[in-house]
């Protein structure tokens, strides 16, 4: 889902080529519903405005600059730049210079250097298109030094404060490549030269704001995706189960849907603690194994799909089947007994834990006991229950002999 951006800043080979960025950003304009704008004026009465604009020290959000290996960075023909530290001619081109000698030293490979320069940039014309730039351009460079958490700050200054950024996919595409980085276990480096601890929680973060701050862009999906793939392996449940969940429903259309549906099932999986337990992740699990079945009956994937669901209808009859043994041997309840028996074959029909239920069921129809445990020959059996129901008998004993008052609400008004 591609993420359109009116564009503010454009870069060109030469200032032939910057005209024909124009024109290109004009024509894509066309593609994409039209806003509300103000009437061009003539080209010399708006050089007056801009001029009288920058005079004022009002911040003209529409002004851009683009940029020339022979000229470096320069105002766009017919703006003119303004804002806080560029309110004269000098300021404006001492700006363009500083940001020329950043952008230089970056292509020359002299890294700090060129950060040095553009944090200069950010601390004289802070709120600016230079600055606009200089943070982009922090963001790719503390990331070259895996300075995840300063690079992260500087894309984020551009998404709260420039969201008109014309390359504002590359923002997020750069912020999701950090993300990934610390999933994929990169260790953050303090002042870009001392190995320090990786922060898995702060990657899973990292993903959320990818997937927020560009949530029609194409890597929204991959950081849901990414993030439920990372929490799960950090045994954090609960958080895989959200990505994946809003990966599903949110974004339907994305093509990691199906591995989606498969790792959210494969999720509630590994949360099953034993046949014995509560069941309700088994039951989770199985829905999505069913869920995937249905909806991709070719996929690549379903035959492990099928197996797997097949493995959790097995664990739920053999949890139906050990709770009918229960009440069967332990408590002497038949009709329980059957009950659960029979669940135990609807869950998994063709199972060994079925056959089982099946061979029980008929002792239970012919009228054969239990046999009898240790307690049943030091004690007795324990009393013949014929409620059907898995209730203590006791519970339906009368409130009023329990001790509960009955309420006397008089006579109504």
């Amino acid at each position: 889902m591609p993420h359109h951006r009116n564009a503010t800043i454009t870069t060109a080979a030469t200032p032939a080529a910057a005209t024909n960025a124009n024109a290109a950003v004009a024509v894509a304009a066309q593609a994409t519903p039209p806003k509300p704008r103000r009437r061009r004026l003539p080209t010399l009465a708006a050089a007056l405005f801009a001029a009288a604009a920058a005079f004022a020290a009002a911040t003209d959000a529409n002004a851009e600059i683009v940029w020339s290996n022979a000229k470096g960075w320069q105002a766009a023909q017919g703006t003119m730049l303004s804002g806080e530290g560029l309110v004269t001619f000098e300021q404006r081109f001492d700006g363009l210079e500083l940001l020329t000698r950043a952008r230089r030293a970056q292509t020359a490979g002299s890294v700090g250097k060129a950060i040095d320069l553009y944090e200069d940039v950010l601390s004289r014309y802070p709120r600016t298109e230079l600055a606009c730039e200089a943070h982009f351009q922090c963001g790719v460079l503390y990331h070259s030094r895996n300075q995840f958490e300063n690079a992260f700050h500087h894309l984020n200054v551009v998404v709260r404060h420039y969201p008109e950024f014309p390359r504002y996919n590359e923002v997020i595409a750069n912020q999701y490549r950090i993300a990934t980085a610390i999933k994929n276990g990169e260790r953050p480096y303090l002042w870009g030269w001392i190995p320090w601890f990786t922060d898995n929680s702060r990657g899973l973060d990292y993903f959320e704001q990818v997937n927020r701050n560009g949530p029609q862009t194409s890597y929204a999906d991959k950081a849901l995706f990414d993030k439920g793939t990372f929490a799960s392996e950090l045994d954090r449940t609960p958080e895989a189960i959200d990505a994946f969940e809003r990966l599903i429903y949110d974004y339907a259309d994305s093509p990691l849907v199906p591995n989606a549906i498969l790792a959210l099932a494969k999720t509630h999986e590994l949360s099953i603690t034993g046949h014995e337990w509560d069941q309700s992740a088994t039951r989770n699990a199985l829905f999505f194994y069913n869920e995937f079945v249905t909806r991709y009956p070719s996929h690549k994937r379903t035959a492990e799909a099928v197996k797997s669901a097949a493995r959790m209808r097995e664990t739920l009859a053999k949890n139906r089947y050990d709770l009918a043994l229960f009440f069967y041997e332990e408590r002497n309840n038949a009709r329980a007994a059957a009950h659960l028996f029979n669940e135990a074959i609807n869950a998994a029909p063709t199972s060994k834990t079925a056959q089982d239920a099946r061979i029980k069921l008929a002792d239970i129809r012919a009228g054969k006991l239990a046999p009898r445990g240790a307690m049943d020959w030091l004690l007795g059996r324990y009393p013949v229950t014929r409620d059907a129901s898995y209730i203590d008998p006791s519970s339906h004993t009368d409130l009023d002999k329990m001790g509960f008052q009955a309420e006397n609400k008089g006579p109504a008004k």
